[in-house]
């Protein structure tokens, strides 16, 4: 039980680390709301997968001069189409694709850990 308990609590320890590990600026939240919203109002799986990829990118670290073309919109109040476009802008002009493949990379570095088997003696 011992043993259970110290793995339950660094699966917890882990999850929290991932968690908490960035927050995110306020133009990333509003970019992300937006997101989601015009997620819900599209029928177009072309359109859908495009915007799980730009959340994938925006949702983790981001430069400062991001950030700022971020707050810009969100001043801007843009959304829909126009948003869009403007992400998959700064998406390809900072090269985001591969800031993810790396990313992904660094977490599959540390993975939860799962229980994959165990046994009891009673």
């Amino acid at each position: 039980m011992r043993v259970m308990r110290q793995f339950t609590e660094e699966v917890k320890h882990r999850q929290a680390e991932r968690e908490h590990t960035l927050s995110l600026t306020h133009g990333q939240r509003y970019v992300l709301r937006e997101l989601r919203v015009l997620f819900a109002a599209t029928t177009d799986e072309d359109v859908k997968g495009q915007i799980n990829i730009l959340e994938r990118a925006f949702r983790g670290p981001i430069t400062t001069a991001i950030n700022r073309e971020l707050n810009l919109l969100r001043k801007n109040a843009v959304t829909g189409e126009p948003l869009l476009k403007n992400l998959a802008r700064l998406f390809h002009q900072h090269n985001m694709r591969d800031w993810m493949d790396r990313r992904g990379l660094q977490l599959e570095d540390q993975p939860i850990p799962k229980i994959v088997c165990s046994e009891a003696l009673l």
